[in-house]
């Protein structure tokens, strides 16, 4: 064997377990993943279509970033915030995430503007769905095109790691009615956040995304569904 075959190997086993990585980050932050979930870490392979080895380097990050645990058993579960850990995430997303509307108000291309244009119109088809999982999804998107727009990498992968934790409480159970209630209000906070990017308003857009992150925030503790 070569030298050059001894470096690629490694390369190629870390390309794996980032690849796993990601696809198991965007579980979490689409939902895909709620609070409580547990699996083994052979079945997440197979769901994957990968070795177990990929998968344990994938959850081990994860682990660190706090958005998932291993149980004594080894299966991998879901941590399930508490209402305290849950306001003390609200607050801190606000804090970076209107800072990432206000730059994305100042910044955004024409290009990114009607990105954003396209993810507000797949949110609203995504609400025609049968359960809340498209829409989950399509409110992910949309959040990460406008963050994306403010031009700081650093700052997104500081709200990606905020958002392995909350994506999964998002798509905790909502019974069909209760949802439509929230989406709607959801809709209307989104309109008003492309209305200002489009007018260059950093300030209202800061204001639409802090509102759309309370009013999220508030409904979900109202459910009662979090531990004390």
């Amino acid at each position: 064997m070569t030298s050059q075959d001894n470096t690629i190997t490694p390369i190629r086993v870390a390309s794996l377990a980032s690849q796993v990585h990601d696809a198991l980050a965007e579980m979490l932050l689409s939902g895909a993943l709620r609070p409580d979930d547990r699996i083994s870490m052979r079945d997440l392979a197979e769901r994957l279509g990968v070795s177990v080895m990929p998968v344990r380097d994938a959850v081990a990050r994860l682990v660190a970033q706090q958005a998932l645990v291993v149980l004594p058993n080894r299966a991998v579960a879901v941590p399930l915030l508490t209402r305290g850990q849950f306001r003390d995430l609200t607050e801190v997303r606000v804090h970076n995430e209107t800072h990432a509307a206000a730059l994305a108000a100042r910044r955004a291309t024409q290009a990114q503007v009607a990105a954003l244009r396209r993810a507000d119109l797949a949110f609203e088809q995504a609400l025609a769905a049968a359960d809340a999982k498209p829409a989950v999804k399509a409110n992910k998107d949309l959040h990460f095109v406008l963050y994306e727009a403010a031009g700081s990498p650093v700052l997104v992968e500081v709200i990606g790691a905020l958002w392995l934790k909350a994506g999964p409480i998002i798509n905790l159970d909502l019974e069909q009615d209760t949802r439509r209630r929230r989406t709607a209000v959801s809709r209307g906070w989104h309109a008003r956040l492309l209305q200002a990017v489009e007018a260059r308003d950093a300030q209202a857009a800061a204001d639409a995304v802090e509102a759309d992150i309370r009013s999220a925030s508030e409904f979900i503790l109202s459910r009662d569904i979090l531990p004390a």
